[in-house]
């Protein structure tokens, strides 16, 4: 497949197209996306679109593997337009339509059939045992859905969970039991750029999820940024949720905008064994993947020797890295450990985005891997960028790399707006793909988005060309006037321990105090009680010594305790109340 070449508007055969001039020096003509999988669905309509890998399951003794789906682009815009006439017929335009359908070729189908509809997905997820439904029950209530899409195979519980929130609004369509020849009933809605597309929910990580408003133009410009850094590409892997800002525009949106092939697999498949995502990359050929900074540790400690000599992953040349703040540490361990199934050391892109701008901000320039500097901790904690050399006293920090086409980066101080330079500041993004606000939130959309920018609320600075991301505003823990950021204080935690940590600071008097909640596995919690004594004054010392700061507690709680969003970061917000509410008492203070 050739590098990606600006496009013009189409014939009213395939729908009409839009021209943003703020992409980069030329204009840039930009398809909707449903005209997009019709155009290729008319053009090459036997490529295949979507593959989605069956679980593997033990029975009785045996190995058995589910049924591997494939929709080629023809079958994909066909079924993706009958799913449209049923809405059409169900829902009137734009109205809210809940997609409750499991990780499959359904979701991908359900959410074409929204945007073929003209109404406004909200994607979601079906109802699951291991999943709180608390989340799902919110955004039900916020968005008001007219209509539901799931599937019959989790019929019974999208039934209870609707029935939990006390919605009536209107029916439930079953994606797998729309018959094709609905797909003669559907027309192309009339439509606008500015008209909302979808409403993306935030994970929650800071507050309660909004509905950020996602419009046509919004999805069409991400799409293209990310083309314009990842192609020439034919496949690509994922495991991402695709009700996640990630899934949804890395592993639908952008891939089939650039008829690529995208081959998916279940978050649940890959939690469980993390070695089925790399035989999908080897497999398939995969030239494009993408994951949270979580996904590479899973990988490095649950992946065998015997399992990378299987694969074959030299044809990888994009590793997409975002979600969560990236580091060095992660990135270098996955390297080292796949080097021997051929991963090219340059191939991790780490990445920086938000819902809010349509995912992508920065990405790092393909081909060059993960590229880092070391700063004075100290000086960071005051707000000042001073690179040093690696020691005692630096962090070590990845860059999220330069701006995609058209977006605008700038850090500004958050009280009075001044650019910064060589400081810590609020990250400020403007761009096509920057969203216009939240649904139904005017007083949440005033605070966020202002004067044209998409105020972030995470802390960051730029540094030789590249945007380095240092932590969540809310989340900062301040001691003695001094900003610390917990992500580095949980690197240097599980620098030191096999925990996954988390780092808060709670009120005391007359500065916070510095709390460390550590998720244990098994290891630590059979070790004798003298020897997880010496580990916990050891995670102390190491502290004190790297960060000048006393742990007032560090409490140890079992693997999966700690609240997470749906895209698995880690609450701090919640687990600053639980904590403050006796959830997770310390041993008594001996003093």
């Amino acid at each position: 497949m050739s590098t990606e070449a600006p496009r013009t508007a189409h014939t009213p055969t395939t729908g009409t197209g839009f021209t943003l001039s703020t992409l980069g020096p030329e204009p840039v003509g930009l398809e909707y996306l449903a005209d997009t999988v019709r155009r290729l669905a008319a053009e090459r309509g036997d490529a295949p679109a979507v593959t989605v890998l069956g679980d593997h399951r033990v029975r009785g003794g045996a190995r058995r593997t589910d049924t591997v789906v494939t929709l080629t682009y023809r079958e994909l815009d066909e079924r993706a337009r009958a799913v449209a006439a049923e809405l059409q017929a169900a829902c009137p335009p734009r109205a809210r339509v809940a997609v409750l359908c499991p990780h499959d070729e359904h979701y991908v189908v359900a959410f074409l059939g929204c945007l073929y509809a003209g109404v406004i997905a909200v994607p979601l997820y079906a109802p699951e045992l291991f999943r709180s439904q608390t989340r799902l029950r919110s955004v039900l209530r916020d968005s008001t859905p007219a209509c539901v899409l799931t599937t019959s195979q989790v019929r019974p519980a999208v039934r209870n969970a609707l029935s939990s929130t006390g919605w009536q609004q209107g029916p439930v369509l079953h994606v797998d039991e729309v018959p094709a020849h609905r797909a003669s009933k559907w027309r192309r809605p009339p439509a606008a750029p500015d008209d909302v597309a979808y409403l993306q929910y935030t994970s929650g990580s800071t507050g309660a999820p909004a509905g950020v408003r996602v419009t046509h133009a919004n999805l069409s410009a991400a799409a293209y940024q990310m083309r314009s850094r990842f192609m020439p590409a034919t496949t690509a892997v994922s495991w991402v949720p695709l009700f996640h800002d990630m899934g949804l525009v890395c592993a639908i949106a952008s891939p089939l905008s650039a008829g690529m092939h995208m081959v998916h697999l279940s978050p649940m498949g890959f939690l469980h064994r993390p070695y089925r995502w790399l035989r999908a990359l080897s497999d398939y050929r995969a030239d494009w993947t993408v994951t949270p900074n979580f996904g590479l540790t899973h990988c490095v400690r649950r992946v065998t020797a015997e399992e990378v000599a299987s694969l074959d992953l030299s044809g990888l040349r994009a590793l997409a890295i975002g979600g969560e703040p990236v580091h060095a540490r992660s990135v270098a361990a996955f390297v080292a450990a796949f080097a021997d199934a051929g991963l090219d050391p340059r191939s991790p892109v780490p990445c920086y985005g938000l819902a809010e701008a349509t995912l992508s901000v920065t990405m790092t320039p393909n081909g060059t891997g993960a590229v880092g500097a070391h700063f004075d901790r100290a000086a960071l904690t005051a707000g000042e960028v001073r690179p040093v050399p690696d020691g005692p006293d630096s962090v070590h920090l990845v860059s999220n790399g330069t701006p995609v086409p058209g977006v605008r980066v700038r850090i500004a101080d958050p009280a009075t707006g001044a650019e910064t330079t060589g400081r810590v500041g609020e990250i400020w993004v403007g761009g096509p793909n920057r969203t216009d606000g939240y649904w139904r939130a005017p007083e949440r959309t005033a605070r966020v988005y202002a004067d044209g920018w998409l105020r972030t609320g995470d802390w960051g600075f730029a540094h030789d060309g590249g945007l380095y991301v240092v932590g969540r505003m809310d989340d900062v823990i301040i001691v003695r006037g001094r900003n610390h950021y917990p992500e580095d204080i949980e690197a240097t935690v599980e620098s030191v321990a096999p925990v996954a940590a988390t780092a808060i600071g709670v009120e005391g008097d007359p500065t916070e105090r510095l709390i460390v909640l550590m998720e244990a596995d098994t290891a630590m919690t059979a070790l004798p009680e003298p020897d997880r004594d010496a580990l916990t004054e050891r995670i102390r010392q190491t502290v004190s010594r790297q960060h000048g700061l006393a742990v007032h507690a560090t409490v140890v709680v079992r693997r999966g305790t700690l609240p997470r969003t749906t895209s698995g970061k880690i609450q701090r917000g919640l687990c600053r109340q639980r904590y403050a509410a006796g959830a997770y008492a310390p041993p008594p203070d001996p003093t």
